[in-house]
């Protein structure tokens, strides 16, 4: 872990939005949810990526919204990959930009990402339970890009700005609400201790995980 940690510090002090400088290759986790059939509750797991450290979370969204190849063990022997991974859908992705990063020198790092719910939001459509599974869909996602963030940086590292485009109408729905959020100040970013994160991670993540 060091000599990653001694890359990391390497970066650019800003970087510009694009992997096209990218730096460094290394094997690092992310998270991803998904659901256990046993109990059908939501957990956390970690996986693992090869990432190419041009701006380091922006390299671990691409696996955090990515389909996984999880091996499925049948009794008859014809076992099969197949995706577990509820931010990836093929028919539904949900898409990403970088806005912004920036590094200080107190070691905290600033992110800003807007992500689009277009494809998810007209899969699962407009109605109560629709809206319900594409706001939910909203908060595994911030859970998941924080949890990812905690590998990159430590907790107390980094903050994190996230907006939402086409996010759904909260009307009806249980549930704290989602907020179409900021890409920068005076709206509040994303931490580790952040009251809204841990709500979040309170109601989304199943505590027997």
């Amino acid at each position: 872990m060091r000599w990653t940690k001694k890359l990391l510090m390497a970066l650019p002090v800003v970087c510009a939005a694009t992997f096209a400088e990218a730096t460094v290759s290394v094997y690092t986790g992310f998270y991803i949810p998904y659901e256990r059939h046993q109990g059908a509750y939501t957990c956390l797991n970690r996986q693992l990526m090869q990432a190419e450290f041009g701006i380091p979370l922006a390299s671990m969204m691409s696996g955090i919204f990515a389909a996984t190849k999880t091996i499925h063990q049948q009794s008859d022997g014809q076992n099969a990959y197949e995706n577990i991974n509820l931010l990836y859908k093929a028919n539904a992705p949900i898409t990403w930009n970088l806005n912004f990063d920036k590094s200080y020198p107190n070691g905290v790092t600033d992110y800003s990402f807007t992500l689009d719910l277009v494809a998810l939001h007209a899969v699962n459509g407009n109605n109560t339970e629709g809206r319900q599974k594409t706001i939910n869909t909203a908060k595994l996602a911030i859970i998941s890009i924080v949890k990812t963030a905690e590998i990159v940086h430590r907790a107390g590292n980094f903050r994190v700005w996230i907006r939402w485009n086409n996010l759904p109408s909260g009307s009806g729905l249980t549930g704290t609400p989602v907020s179409a959020g900021s890409v920068n100040w005076p709206g509040w970013p994303f931490t580790s201790s952040s009251p809204l994160y841990q709500t979040y991670l309170g109601e989304m993540i199943h505590p027997d995980c």
